[in-house]
């Protein structure tokens, strides 16, 4: 038998503000309590997003899911609630190495979307499940273009 973590019959805890992953899950039939971090705008976030020197894409989004389950299961405990399994996934897109974050604006974005006009990048994705001391993690990597 693998080791992989059960779902209880009450769902999960998701870690995302993502109405894509909400989709998702409804989707596949999996039950889920929305976990938010922050308590109020303004808060400071519970992960740094911050890539840090040197880092590949691959590493850089597998650190940020695993962070992000983390900073969920301690937002559970935090609140009292019942334990279940955290779900958090984050998303980056890369181009020849470069991670290419959020834009913060209109012209960044537009400026990001120049950048891999015509050009083959990478698309990645880790999801991270924590469940008391297990945390696994998987990675899917898309070659798109523009």
């Amino acid at each position: 038998m693998s080791n992989m973590i059960p779902i209880p019959e009450r769902g999960i805890y998701l870690a995302s503000r993502s109405p894509r992953r909400r989709e998702l899950l409804s989707q596949i039939g999996v039950r889920y309590h929305l976990l938010l971090f922050r308590e109020r705008v303004g808060e400071n976030p519970d992960v740094d997003e911050a890539v840090l020197a040197g880092e590949a894409p691959a590493a850089y989004v597998e650190r940020m899911a695993k962070a992000k389950a983390e900073a969920g299961w301690r937002r559970m405990l935090q609140r009292n609630l019942p334990p279940a399994p955290v779900l958090a996934a984050d998303t980056t897109v890369a181009l020849d190495g470069r991670i290419f974050g959020k834009p913060d604006n209109r012209a960044q974005a537009e400026e990001i979307l120049a950048a891999l006009a015509g050009k083959r990048h990478e698309v990645l994705t880790a999801v991270a499940v924590k469940n008391y001391e297990l945390l696994e993690v998987a990675l899917s990597v898309s070659e798109v273009q523009l």
